[in-house]
């Protein structure tokens, strides 16, 4: 028994020291070029976890809007899927394989967090330059200490959008993000609490040994209040 839990640390301690190597070598300068607006990596901090990380629960429809900004990514059915799709995802820009676990259940240790504003004119459109997106995947490895250094969520941001509509009459909205490895589009509804919908994907470009993916991220949720504007 002791045999078998001391082969299961030192397997967990070389996967830390080769994430920590991808990381030091790859995601601390981010994946970006002229033609993107997108910035994906992961970085490490020098210290301790501070424990837990993604957002606990997500955004619900209970509280006061606004008691968060943080919103959530996730699957209804807390699909095994979600994890295959988040994988998919990160593919334009990172290894899947370098990416540990992710659950789709919002309640979960593991998860996505999503922070983004939605700016739109008084005719519904949307002002790209004043719209953003930040999505951070914690998987089973962020948040772990190796060698001192704090391992932290795998993120991909965009500094703006592409383009994007609303009905305010409908409560309804669509805001799609875009650069040269793909497209992200937020299809969803709000009310006077909660927005929500679904985040579909299609990748134009794929890391060495991938083809380009597309398909459904997940649900998301947000207070409406920090992500409408």
């Amino acid at each position: 028994m002791q045999e078998a839990i001391m082969t299961n640390s030192i397997f967990k301690n070389k996967m830390l020291g080769v994430l920590l190597l991808a990381v030091l070598s790859l995601s601390a300068c981010a994946k970006k070029d002229s033609s993107s607006v997108r910035v994906a990596g992961r970085t490490t901090n020098t210290g301790t976890t501070s424990g837990g990380g993604v957002s606990q629960g997500g955004t619900t429809t209970s509280g006061t809007c606004g008691t968060s900004s943080a919103g959530k990514i996730f699957d209804q059915y807390a699909s095994p899927q979600f994890e295959t799709q988040v994988k998919n995802f990160v593919s334009a820009t990172l290894d899947p394989q370098s990416l540990g676990t992710v659950s789709g259940n919002i309640n979960d240790r593991t998860g996505v967090d999503l922070f983004a504003t939605f700016k739109f004119d008084s005719a519904g459109s949307l002002i790209p330059a004043e719209s953003n997106m930040l999505i951070k995947i914690f998987d089973s490895y962020a948040n772990q200490v190796y060698q001192g250094q704090v391992i932290q969520p795998y993120s991909v941001s965009f500094s703006q959008a592409s383009e994007g509509m609303i009905d305010r009459n409908t409560r309804q909205f669509q805001v799609k993000f875009r650069d040269g490895y793909g497209e992200i589009i937020f299809q969803g509804a709000y009310d006077n609490s909660i927005a929500e919908g679904t985040v579909y994907y299609q990748n134009y470009t794929a890391v060495s040994g991938y083809q380009p993916a597309s398909g459904t991220l997940g649900n998301f949720r947000m207070y409406a209040c920090s992500l409408i504007k």
